[in-house]
C-alpha cells in the first residue's frame, strides 16, 4: 500500500510550531545549530497522494543563539540578506511503497543560485485539531550556493565545513483560506 505525505487538500505551515533548522561543523570539533523563525509554505496533495510544495524562508530570521554571529552570517560576503532576503524551495513528493521513505525532490534557491535538493520526509504525528507533523532531512553543499566565505585554521581544515545538514519539523494545518 502506498504511503503518502498528507491527506488530499491544500495545507500550510504553522510557522509558530515548526522548525526549519540546520547544523554545520565549526572548527572541526563543534557543531553550530540554528533555525529560521520566519517560514511560509503551501503543500497541495492530490487524491493519488502526490504533493507539490512551495516554501519560503526569511534569511534575516536566522537564529544560531549568537546575535553577533547571526549578524555576520547575514552580511554581504555570506548570505547577503540585503540582495537575497529569502531562501525558497519548490518540489514534488510522490507516494512511496510501504517501508520506504518519502522523497521531496525539487529546487532550492539561495543567494540567487538554484540547485537540486532532495529531502527524506515522513509523517510523524497527527494532532487532535487536524494538524499533521512531518519530519524531513537532507543536506547541501554551501559552496554550491555561492557561500564561499572561509578561512583555514593553523591545524589545517576549514573554519566552517562545506556540508550543511538540514533538519525540519513541520506542523501542517489545512489551509482555510485557499486562493
Amino acid at each position: 500500500m502506498p504511503v503518502t505525505l498528507l491527506p488530499p487538500g491544500l495545507w500550510e505551515v504553522d510557522a509558530e510550531r515548526s522548525t526549519v533548522g540546520f547544523e554545520v561543523r565549526h572548527l572541526k570539533i563543534a557543531r553550530v545549530r540554528g533555525r529560521f523563525h520566519v517560514v511560509s509554505a503551501q503543500i497541495k496533495c492530490d487524491s493519488e497522494g502526490a504533493a507539490s510544495i512551495s516554501a519560503r524562508v526569511s534569511v534575516a530570521s536566522i537564529d544560531t543563539g549568537d546575535p553577533k554571529r547571526d549578524e555576520r552570517i547575514c552580511a554581504a560576503d555570506f548570505f547577503d540578506v540585503e540582495h537575497h532576503p529569502t531562501l525558497s524551495f519548490g518540489g514534488l513528493v510522490a507516494p512511496a511503497q510501504e517501508g520506504r521513505p518519502l522523497k521531496a525532490e525539487g529546487t532550492m534557491t539561495m543567494r540567487g543560485v538554484s540547485q537540486p535538493l532532495e529531502l527524506e520526509a515522513e509523517p510523524w504525528l497527527e494532532g487532535e485539531d487536524g494538524e499533521v507533523w512531518v519530519r524531513a532531512s537532507g543536506s547541501i553543499s554551501r559552496r554550491d550556493f555561492g557561500l564561499e566565505w572561509d578561512s583555514a585554521f593553523a591545524a589545517g581544515g576549514l573554519v566552517i565545513d562545506d556540508h550543511v545538514a538540514l533538519r525540519l519539523k513541520i506542523c501542517l494545518v489545512p489551509d482555510t483560506n485557499p486562493a
